[in-house]
Order: C-alpha cells, then structure tokens, then sequence
C-alpha cells in the first residue's frame, strides 16, 4: 500500500510537497499556525523540535513565522549528551537557526552538563522534574532515521517497549544512541500528550521505512507508536 493509503486509513493528514524548500515551509507554517491557535486560549503554548541535520531549513523558515516568542517554552525531543557549542548539539541547531526566537521564548536545553557531578541520569531527571509543569505539550516535531527510530528512541533498545508508552515511568529517560554515544530523550509520557505532533520525513528509503511502521511492532519500528491522530506526515522526495 501507498503511505497515503496508509495513512488515510488511520485518519492522519498527508502533507506531500514537491521538494524540501517546500515542506520546510509547510512545515514550518503549521507549526506557527498551532501555536498561535493554543495561545489564543493560554497564556503560554510549549513546543518540541527535533534535532539532527535535516530539519536546518524547517528551524530558519519557522524563525521567521508571526508568532509571539515571549509566550512560547520551547524544548527538545531529545539531545545528544553534549554541550551546545558540540557539531552535534541539537540545542546548539537551534540556537543557531532560531535566533529570533530565543531572544524572547522560554528556552529549557536537554543538556545541563558542565559540573564534574552531572550524568546523563541527572539531566533527565532534572528535565523531568522541570517539564512537568510544561504538559501537556502542544506542538511535538518529530523526525525519523532510516531505522524506524525517532526521537533517541532506537529499535531493539533495552526498556523501549516502556519508554514509548503514554505512562512511562519518567518524562526523559538517559538513554545509549548509536555507537553507544549518551544522549536524553524524552518518553512517550511527555511526546504523546501533545495536542499536536507532526513527523516530517524525505526520501524513498523513509517512505519506505514509514510504509514498514505502519504495519509492524514499534519494537522494530519506534515511530509506529506515533502513527495515529492527533499526527500529522509532512513528506518530501527530497532528502
């Protein structure tokens, strides 16, 4: 079946564009269009974004939206366990493509790091004590690895099956990536109370991936746990 079949048949929007500048925008759009909807009702509206390489032109267009940045907490799904002057800080992406935007929003980074005491345990659960008061979330931007995993929510991770689940035992759990790198994600506790979560792909290898989630275990695919509403898909054929 087609990722549109797929997705139409469990009730999840499709948006498909032609080419990643497109979806960027799109993406991007959408984004400020929920927040300024949520702050229409709340004093404040809380916002996730993944991190990685392949959201930098999502990151700039969103910086540029109309919305009220001072009335927005913005975090991370998840983080490398590294400072954000690191090449590979997620925190560090964003503040560079997002400048607008933390002059004035409510900012809470993953990564606490620095004291010789601090551990990847006692960030997440100083993150976890802290987002508390953040949920539920209202916009969660989730992206995918050509693995079926998203967030730093790996496929055949020990705990996984607990960590995706709407109670998880904590909001951000420490968790090992690839090469056994540490890193922070959040947990299916705090991912899945979003009245908004949006996953942005691009690619055939990730359609296909996609394609296998919606029809296999979120053990082996960690995104199947994501696949129903209130999600929406942006996809491009651009990588």
């Amino acid at each position: 079946m087609s990722l549109s079949s797929l997705a139409a048949a469990r009730g999840l929007p499709l948006h498909q564009a032609s080419s990643a500048a497109e979806q960027a925008q799109q993406l991007a759009e959408r984004v400020a269009e929920a927040l300024n909807r949520a702050l229409s009702t709340s004093a404040t509206a809380s916002l996730a974004l993944s991190g990685g390489r392949s959201p930098e032109a999502f990151l700039r267009q969103l910086d540029r939206q109309p919305v009220n940045w001072s009335r927005i907490r913005l975090t991370l799904v998840d983080e490398r366990w590294v400072p954000d002057t690191h090449a590979d800080s997620n925190a560090g992406l964003v503040r560079r493509c997002m400048p607008t935007a933390l002059r004035s929003a409510t900012w809470y980074g993953l990564y606490q790091g620095g004291a010789p005491q601090r551990q990847p345990e006692s960030d997440a659960q100083a993150a976890s004590a802290f987002l508390q008061a953040w949920l539920p979330l209202d916009v969660v931007v989730l992206g995918m690895g050509t693995d079926g995993h998203c967030a730093s929510l790996f496929p055949e991770q020990p705990g996984l099956e607990a960590r995706l689940a709407r109670n998880a035992p904590a909001l951000c759990e420490a968790v090992p990536g690839p090469q056994q790198a540490p890193r922070l994600t959040l947990t299916g506790a705090a991912l899945r109370t979003a009245r908004l979560q949006l996953l942005a792909i691009s690619g055939e290898d990730k359609y296909q991936r996609l394609c296998d989630a919606f029809v296999g275990p979120a053990t082996q695919w960690p995104v199947a746990a994501f696949l129903a509403p209130p999600l929406e898909i942006f996809y491009s054929p651009e990588g």
